[in-house]
C-alpha cells in the first residue's frame, strides 16, 4: 500500500487558485530561490500532519487553506488544512453515475491515515530502550519529506535526540518490514524506583519475621518436634476413637432402652388415663341412675295423691293443667321409660366395669415393663461408666496442651517458610534491579547490502564512478562510502549522498512491499554541490553531476513516486523527457512566477 501526490492547491476568498500538479512517477519543480519550491515541501509536511505552518509570504496574503489531492488503493481523497491553523480534514472522492464527483467526510486522524495506507498498522516501534509505540505519521514524514536544511545537515539521519529511537525503529522497519515488538523493553528509573522501594518493604518484613523465629531452634528441629507433636496427637485420637468403637454397642444398647423406656412410659401412662376416664364414667353412671331412681319415686307419689280444687281459688285440678296428665295410662308410660333408662344404664356399668377391670389389668402389666426397660437401662449406663473409667489414665499428656505446641510450632514453621519465600523474592528484585545494559542490535539481514548497492548504482549513474564501496551503518542510519561515514563529506556530497540513501531505501522497501509511503520529495540535493561560493572538493564537476542526476530522473521508473525541488538549469533531452514545473520569479523569462501567482502578471501554465 503506497500513496501518489496527485495535486496541492492554495486558494482563497476572490484569489486565483494556486495549484501544482504532480506527476508519476517522477516530478521536478525547479526554480530560482524564493520562488516557492521550498514552500510546497512545507505545505506537504504541514497538510500531512506536521506542526510547523508553512512560511508567512508575501505572496500567501488573503490564501486561507491548502488542499492536497492523492490516491491510494482504496479511492482518492483530499486532505485540507487552513493556513491558520487547526488539524486536516481527509474527504473521500468518489464518482457518481454522471461522473460528478462526490465528497465524504472520512472520521479518520491524517496520521492514523497515513500509517494505514504506508502498511504499518498496528508495528510498534521503540520510543526508548524501555517504551514502545505504534508508528505514526511523523515517522513516514521523517524519511520521505526531506528539507533543504536536513540535506546538508551535520545531524545523525534520525533527527534530534528525543525522536532519534523512534525513527531508528521506523527506518529499521523500513529496511525489514519487522518491527520492534519482539524486543524486550528495559525498565525506566521509575521502575527501578518502584523495585528499590519494594526491596525495602521486603527487608523489613524479614527484619520482622526473623525477630519472631526462636533462636536456638533450627528450621528442621522445629519441624521435627511438630512431628512428634502430630504423631503423640494422632495415637490419642487413635486411642479415642478405638475406645469410642467399643462404647458404640453400648451406647446403641442405651439409646435402644431408652427408646423403649419412653415408649412403654407413654403406653402405661395412657393406660393410667383411660382408667381415671372410665372411673369418671362409672360415677356419672352413678349419678343418673340415683337421679332417675329420685324420679320414679316421685311419679309414684304422684300416683298416690288425691286430686282436690285449688286451695286459693277453687278451681278443679282438671280445669288447671292438660286433663291427660291426670290419666293413670300416661303416669304409667313414664314410669316405664324411666324403667328402661334405668335398666341401660345397669348394662353400661356392667360393660364398664369390665373394660375398667382389663385396663387395671394392663396398667399393671404396663408397669412391670417400665420397671424392667428401667433396670436394664441402668445396667447399661454402668457398664458405659466403667468402660470409661477404665481409659481415663492411660495417657500422660494432655491432649490441649500437646494442641497448644502444635499450634505454637506450626506458627514458628510458617515464619520460617515465609522467610525462605521473602529471600527468593528479594533475591529475583535484587536481580531484577541489576539489569543488564545489552546493546540493541537489529538484524537486517541483506536489506543493508541491498539499499547499499542501490545507493551506490544511483551515485554511478549520477557522475560519482570513482566511490569504491558503499555500505549501510544500520546503528546510524547513514552510508559509509569507501570506509568514510557521510557526515565526514562536506555539504553538497551530504546532501547528494543523503538524496541517493533516501532513494535507495524506498526503492528496497516498495519493491518488498515493506511499510512504506511510497513517496518522496526532497528539497534541493544538488544547490549545496552545485553552489560557486564552496570550498567543496569537487570530484565530479557541478555540472556533470546536475545534467547526470537529471538524466537519470527523467528515466525513473519507481517503484514510489520522487518529487525533487531543485534550483540547477535543467538541459536538452532531460527537460523534454521530465517537462519539469519552472518557476522564473522576477526574471524576464515568460512562465510561471512561482507558487502563489502574488503581486506577478501571470502564473503561467497549470501542470
Amino acid at each position: 500500500m503506497t500513496v501518489k501526490l496527485l495535486s496541492l492547491v492554495a486558494t482563497g476568498p476572490n484569489k486565483p487558485e494556486a495549484r501544482v500538479n504532480f506527476r508519476h512517477p517522477a516530478m521536478l519543480v525547479r526554480g530560482a530561490s524564493d520562488t516557492g519550491k521550498s514552500y510546497i515541501r512545507d505545505c506537504l509536511w504541514y497538510l500531512l500532519g506536521g506542526e510547523k505552518l508553512p512560511k508567512k509570504i508575501p505572496e500567501a496574503a488573503g490564501y486561507d487553506q491548502l488542499i492536497l489531492e492523492i490516491t491510494t488503493d482504496d479511492g482518492t481523497y483530499e486532505v485540507r488544512r487552513a493556513l491558520a491553523g487547526g488539524d486536516s480534514g481527509l474527504i473521500k472522492i468518489d464518482l457518481d453515475e454522471s461522473g460528478d464527483p462526490l465528497r465524504e467526510i472520512v472520521q479518520e486522524d491524517i496520521s492514523d491515515f497515513l500509517v494505514r495506507q504506508a502498511g504499518a498498522t498496528g508495528k510498534q516501534l521503540l520510543r526508548s530502550r524501555s517504551k514502545r509505540g505504534s508508528v505514526t505519521g511523523g515517522d513516514l514524514r521523517h524519511w520521505c519529506l526531506l528539507s533543504q536544511p536536513t540535506m546538508i545537515s551535520e545531524d545523525p539521519t534520525a533527527g534530534p535526540v528525543n525522536n532519534a529511537t523512534q525513527r531508528t525503529g521506523a527506518f529499521h522497519m523500513f529496511l525489514t518490514g519487522v518491527d520492534d515488538s519482539a524486543i524486550e523493553l528495559v525498565k525506566t528509573s521509575k521502575e527501578l524506583d518502584r523495585i528499590a522501594g519494594q526491596i525495602i518493604g521486603i527487608e523489613e518484613a524479614l527484619r520482622r519475621v526473623r525477630a519472631d523465629l526462636p533462636s536456638e531452634q533450627t528450621k528442621d528441629e522445629v519441624a521435627s518436634a511438630l512431628e512428634r507433636v502430630d504423631v503423640a496427637l494422632n495415637a490419642m485420637t487413635s486411642h479415642y476413637e478405638a475406645r469410642a468403637s467399643t462404647l458404640k454397642n453400648v451406647r446403641s444398647d442405651i439409646l435402644r432402652k431408652s427408646e423403649e423406656l419412653h415408649q412403654a412410659v407413654q403406653d402405661r401412662n395412657h393406660s393410667l388415663s383411660m382408667i381415671e376416664r372410665f372411673q369418671l364414667l362409672n360415677e356419672k353412671y352413678k349419678s343418673d341412675s340415683e337421679r332417675l331412681g329420685a324420679t320414679w319415686e316421685g311419679v309414684a307419689m304422684f300416683q298416690a295423691l288425691e286430686e282436690v280444687p285449688c286451695p286459693l281459688c277453687g278451681t278443679p285440678a282438671e280445669v288447671q293443667i292438660d286433663p291427660k296428665h291426670l290419666r293413670q295410662g300416661a303416669q304409667e308410660s313414664y314410669r316405664k321409660a324411666l324403667k328402661a333408662e334405668l335398666e341401660k344404664i345397669v348394662a353400661l356399668r356392667q360393660g364398664l366395669g369390665i373394660a375398667l377391670s382389663r385396663e387395671r389389668e394392663r396398667a399393671g402389666k404396663l408397669g412391670q415393663i417400665v420397671l424392667g426397660i428401667r433396670t436394664e437401662l441402668d445396667a447399661h449406663e454402668a457398664t458405659e461408666k466403667e468402660r470409661v473409667n477404665e481409659t481415663r489414665y492411660e495417657f500422660s499428656g494432655d491432649p490441649k496442651s500437646l494442641a497448644v505446641r502444635r499450634s505454637e510450632l506450626s506458627e514458628q514453621l510458617a515464619k520460617f517458610g515465609e522467610e525462605i519465600q521473602l529471600m527468593v523474592e528479594l533475591s529475583r528484585l535484587t536481580n531484577a534491579k541489576k539489569q543488564k545494559k545489552v546493546p540493541l542490535s537489529r538484524n537486517v539481514g541483506d536489506a543493508a547490502n541491498e539499499v547499499a548497492a542501490f545507493a551506490k548504482a544511483h551515485l554511478h549513474s549520477w557522475g560519482f564512478t570513482g566511490i569504491q564501496s558503499v555500505s549501510l551503518d544500520t546503528d546510524v542510519c547513514d552510508l559509509i562510502l569507501d570506509g568514510r561515514a557521510r557526515l565526514d563529506f562536506g555539504a553538497g556530497k551530504r546532501a547528494i549522498f543523503l538524496t541517493a540513501l533516501t532513494i535507495a531505501v524506498m526503492e528496497h522497501t516498495v519493491g518488498k512491499g515493506y511499510p512504506h509511503l511510497g513517496v518522496v520529495v526532497i528539497d534541493s540535493p544538488l544547490k549545496s554541490y552545485a553552489d560557486p561560493k564552496s570550498k567543496e572538493q569537487r570530484d565530479v564537476e557541478a555540472s556533470t553531476v546536475t545534467d547526470r542526476f537529471y538524466a537519470w530522473l527523467s528515466k525513473w521508473m519507481g517503484p514510489g513516486q520522487l518529487v525533487i525541488l531543485e534550483n540547477q538549469e535543467i538541459k536538452g533531452n532531460s527537460k523534454t523527457a521530465l517537462n519539469p514545473l519552472e518557476f522564473v520569479g522576477d526574471s524576464d523569462d515568460e512562465g510561471r512566477r512561482g507558487f502563489y501567482p502574488g503581486a506577478f502578471s501571470d502564473i503561467g501554465p497549470v501542470l
